[in-house]
Parts: C-alpha cells; sequence; structure tokens
C-alpha cells in the first residue's frame, strides 16, 4: 500500500531540485538555481506597488524570454543529460537552457538602461558593483545547472546567448516602440487612470523626486491640521 501511495505522487517542477547529498557543493548551487524565481517575484511586486509601466513591460520581457524559450525547446527537441531521466523519470528538452536566457536576458537589460542613463544612481561606484554582481549571479546560475545535471554546458551556452540578444532586442521595443508611442496611451487610458498607472521613465532621479514630493505632502499637512 505504501508504495502505491508513493509511486503515484508527483511534485511541482517550479520549485523542485535535486541535487547529491554527498556533494559539498549541492546545497548552495540548489539555492543559487532559484534565484530568477526570486527575481521574477520581485519585478511583479514592483509592478504591483508602483504600478509603473516601464517596469510592467521589464516583466512583459521576462515572459516573453520564457515563451521564446519554450519554442525553441519544442523546437529544437534536444534532450538534457541523462541524470535529468534518472532522477525524474522521464525526458525533457533542455535546448536552450531557460534559467540561463533568463538571467542574462534580465542582466542585460538592466545594463542597457543604466548605459543609456534610463537608470540613474546617487553614486558612482554603486552601479558597477551592481552591474558585476548581477552577471556573477547570471553566471552562477548558468553553473549551477549544469553542476546540477539539469542541463549540458551547450545548452547552457545557448541559452545565455540567446538571453543576450533579446535582452538587447527588447531594450529596443521598450525604448524606440513602447515608450514614445504606447506608454502615453496607457497613461491616459480611463483604465490607465483607474489603476493609477504611471511612467516615470522621464526624471532624471526617481529616488530624489519621491523624496522631495512626499516630504512636500508631509509638510503640508502637517500644516493644514495647525490651522
Amino acid at each position: 500500500m505504501d508504495e502505491q501511495v508513493y509511486t503515484a505522487l508527483t511534485f511541482v517542477e517550479l520549485t523542485t531540485v535535486h541535487y547529491h547529498h554527498e556533494d559539498p557543493f549541492g546545497l548552495l548551487n540548489a539555492y543559487i538555481t532559484l534565484i530568477p524565481i526570486g527575481i521574477a517575484i520581485g519585478v511583479l511586486t514592483l509592478v504591483m506597488f508602483r504600478r509603473d509601466v516601464r517596469t510592467i513591460s521589464i516583466l512583459l520581457g521576462l515572459f516573453m524570454s520564457e515563451a521564446t524559450n519554450y519554442v525553441l525547446k519544442k523546437s529544437i527537441k534536444e534532450h538534457r543529460p541523462q541524470m535529468w531521466k534518472e532522477l525524474r523519470g522521464k525526458q525533457s528538452y533542455g535546448m536552450p537552457s531557460s534559467h540561463s536566457q533568463f538571467m542574462f536576458f534580465f542582466a542585460t537589460l538592466m545594463t542597457l538602461f543604466y548605459l543609456r542613463k534610463k537608470i540613474n544612481f546617487k553614486s558612482q561606484k554603486l552601479p558597477l558593483i551592481s552591474l558585476i554582481g548581477l552577471y556573477i549571479l547570471a553566471a552562477s546560475v548558468a553553473y549551477s545547472r549544469v553542476h546540477l545535471y539539469y542541463h549540458t554546458s551547450k545548452q547552457v551556452f545557448f541559452g545565455s546567448m540567446v538571453g543576450l540578444i533579446l535582452g538587447f532586442i527588447w531594450y529596443n521595443v521598450i525604448e524606440k516602440l513602447f515608450r514614445p508611442y504606447l506608454f502615453p496611451l496607457i497613461i491616459n487610458h480611463p483604465i490607465g487612470k483607474y489603476f493609477y498607472l504611471r511612467d516615470t521613465s522621464s526624471i532624471d532621479n526617481l529616488l530624489k523626486f519621491e523624496y522631495t514630493n512626499a516630504m512636500r505632502a508631509i509638510e503640508l499637512n502637517s500644516k493644514n491640521k495647525h490651522f
């Protein structure tokens, strides 16, 4: 009876990560390989609380990258390493690596936003440190997929290259199509106004802008209470 129940159970592949219990770096790589999920949740959280259309376009880009990866996997039909079949008991396509593609897509997009002065930092060293750290994370995630036997080196390499290319393409879609034509329509539409959607891409220093306006509102509210 217990054996029948065990063989009938399955799992959600989104977060289940296998690693060899004798591998000293297995657990570390298992956590590293989950970084894309954390980034996706972070971007979704920003969308919900900031309602900024450029952040929404970044989230749409992540969905676009994943959809492209799905089509490529189904078209190329290259299987994952044999270890995958031994772990999961089934075959699965692995070309290109979706985790590697996700990370290098996101890293490329953030790099272009900074280089084109679309993201501003008060410090000159912070952006360089942030971008280097982002690419280290991307490379770490790519390595973890090979280390944990989910992908071959070739699948990870091509996933990274596809992510770089799509990141460059999507940046230009945002800046040359969405920003001048689509963003104004969205924020001025009754539905956009109802959900408080806004475009902050033209503000040079968003943190300073929000801080200044928040302090003014606090001071004005304090003065009104005295009257």
